[in-house]
């Protein structure tokens, strides 16, 4: 897979649960808009991804379908809850108006519902210095 034209960041991702459809700025990203949906479902485990080629496994917490009002824009309480979308446009790489004034901008698909995916990060346990110790204790032993 080839994240440019040029050619000249070509990686490849290991095998693994499926990648979300677009890449995020940042491996702790809490949210993604997803501009034409997806097919991946609440509960699932997926990885994100950056365009760098790094990957990361977390589960998908909600994924929210959103539909455009009479005006056509997106408000900062959306049937009911409140999202932040600011952070929303800094997680999936876009600018906050281009996200906000979604149904004007020139990649629009009326026939395609966009989704906004909320993500649960998996706690990552860091090794403490005794587990690290041990584990050189270990390699000792068995040498």
């Amino acid at each position: 897979m080839s994240c440019c034209s040029g050619g000249y960041c070509q990686f490849k991702f290991p095998e693994g649960p499926p990648l979300v459809d677009n890449p995020v700025s940042s491996l702790n990203a809490s949210y993604q808009f997803l501009p034409y949906g997806t097919l991946l479902s609440e509960g699932e485990v997926v990885r994100i991804w950056m365009e760098s080629g790094q990957a990361k496994s977390v589960i998908i917490e909600e994924k929210i379908p959103l539909s455009f009002s009479a005006q056509g824009a997106f408000s900062e309480e959306w049937e009911g809850r409140v999202f932040p979308w600011q952070l929303i446009a800094l997680d999936s790489g876009m600018e906050y108006e281009d996200l906000m004034n979604w149904p004007s901008h020139p990649l629009y698909n009326p026939n395609e519902t966009p989704v906004l995916l909320k993500f649960c990060h998996p706690i990552d346990v860091k090794p403490s210095l005794k587990m690290k110790f041990l584990g050189w204790l270990y390699k000792l032993r068995n040498l």
